[in-house]
């Protein structure tokens, strides 16, 4: 059963509705009008405000994009909006899995004409997206990944799981050390699984550290926000690395 609503916030759920599933603003109009239960165009058009000679050609790009589609008994009907939802939402993750596919091969074509050095000093980074952007760099060359969570990385939500996923299509073996579960940190437990991520609760864990075999990430937080320290020195990171397994071998025992 429909409900009467003001004109203001008619005209806010046609803004949602136009931003949110990226329509013109005629489309969001007589989408609403549709719901709104018009049976013909002229009714239509005085429920939105779509004028008549439109009516017809925006109505077509509706059922283009699953909006609307074409009623037996009439005219044309709104499709459910839950229906429109899953829709979008397939739609955008279609798009987004393209746009990521672009990115990477940009990336490397980019790599090929990149001048490597072999770099042996200490780096410093800030902020949360920039520790990620090293991390995808230094995980390109490494099929083990160990990721020890004490304060800064612990929320699965807001951290471990962007930086996570950040780094899946490069490295197969992700290990993840947790003092406990908590409610910040106990999806881990599940998506991780999902996700193929191993985990081991171990205490004390003095600091948040980030170990491949070619180098560690130390990742500190100061009134500024995040400050990764990157040790790009192999020798010292093998040694890092090798008593982080050390530590994940014993816990198997």
């Amino acid at each position: 059963m429909g409900y009467i609503v003001s004109e203001n916030t008619k005209d806010e759920i046609i803004e949602k509705i136009r931003k949110s599933l990226d329509l013109t603003l005629y489309e969001a109009k007589l989408y609403l009008a549709l719901l709104e239960g018009a049976k013909d165009p002229k009714e239509a058009s005085a429920k939105s405000g779509v004028p008549l000679p439109r009516i017809y050609d925006v109505i077509k790009v509706l059922e283009a994009k699953g909006m609307a589609v074409s009623d037996p008994k009439g005219w044309y009907r709104a499709v459910h909006p839950r229906a429109v939802a899953v829709s979008a939402i397939a739609r955008l993750e279609e798009e987004s899995k393209k746009k990521i596919k672009e990115i990477l091969n940009i990336a490397d074509n980019l790599e090929n004409v990149t001048i490597s050095e072999n770099i042996n000093e200490i780096l410093m980074v800030k902020g949360y997206y920039n520790l990620l952007s090293v991390l995808a760099e230094k995980a390109r060359d490494t099929d083990i990944l160990y990721i020890a969570t004490s304060r800064n990385l612990s929320n699965w939500e807001e951290n471990l799981k962007p930086l996570i996923k950040s780094v899946m299509m490069f490295v197969n073996d992700i290990r993840v050390f947790v003092e406990e579960f908590n409610e910040f940190n106990k999806g881990l437990k599940d998506e991780g699984k999902e996700l193929g991520i191993s985990f081991k609760i171990y205490k004390p864990i003095l600091y948040d550290l980030i170990s491949s075999k070619k180098s560690y990430i130390i990742v500190l937080r100061s009134a500024e926000g995040l400050i990764s320290i990157v040790q790009q020195e192999e020798l010292e990171a093998r040694e890092v690395f090798d008593k982080l397994n050390a530590l994940w071998k014993l816990n198997n025992e």
